[in-house]
Parts: structure tokens; sequence; C-alpha cells
């Protein structure tokens, strides 16, 4: 599957998992502690974050790769650690585990992990 044609944006992906999961398990991806309120200040800061989309001539691969710890890791970001993931889907913390080391990308695992 070519995710980038079938989930052009995250938003996308969000709409897709939404539809497919069960709703007490998306209620609790989709939620955060007590009120709420850093989910909504964090929303409302990446909101306000422009970014201006230039048109590069010729061909360029642009090097996202960064150090972490001593090791060079091919993207800046990597799989935060999520309670419980077991009991969003089989197995999820080894299919995660698996996925985040095929793209050489760091991943948490937590310690309410399932698995």
């Amino acid at each position: 599957m070519d995710l980038h044609a079938t989930y052009p944006a995250l938003s996308d992906l969000r709409d897709r998992a939404r539809k497919r999961l069960p709703k007490f398990v998306w209620e609790y991806l989709d939620s955060a502690t007590g009120t709420e309120a850093t989910k909504h200040r964090n929303r409302a800061a990446l909101d306000r974050v422009g970014l201006m989309p230039s048109i590069l001539h010729g061909e360029f691969t642009p090097d996202l790769s960064i150090e972490l710890l001593g090791q060079k890791m091919p993207l800046p970001f990597g799989m935060s650690p999520l309670g419980m993931s077991g009991l969003i889907w089989p197995d999820a913390e080894c299919h995660l585990a698996r996925a985040a080391d095929r793209a050489s990308i760091p991943y948490g695992l937590s310690t309410v992990a399932a698995a």
C-alpha cells in the first residue's frame, strides 16, 4: 500500500483510524489527561506555525537525519510509548517495535505495555 497516495494528509490517516477502531479505543487515543488543557494548548501552538512551501528546481533529496545519543537516525522523530496499546490491537507493541526497527527510528516501550 502506498501510504502517501492512500493518506495524502495526516488528517486522512486520522479519519481512517477513527472509522476503523472501536469507539472506546478511539476515545482513549484521542484524549488527554484532566481537562485536556495541555492538548488544546499544543494544538493551538501548532496551528500558529506557518509553513511557506517553495518549489525546488532540479533533483533534491533533503537530509532529515539527526544524531541522537551518539547514533545517526534517518528521521528527526521516533515512536513514543503508548500505554496499554495491546488492548487496542493484538500484539501492538511488537508491531510498533518492528515498524520502528524497519524505519531505523527509536521506539519507547510503555511501562504498562502488554507485551
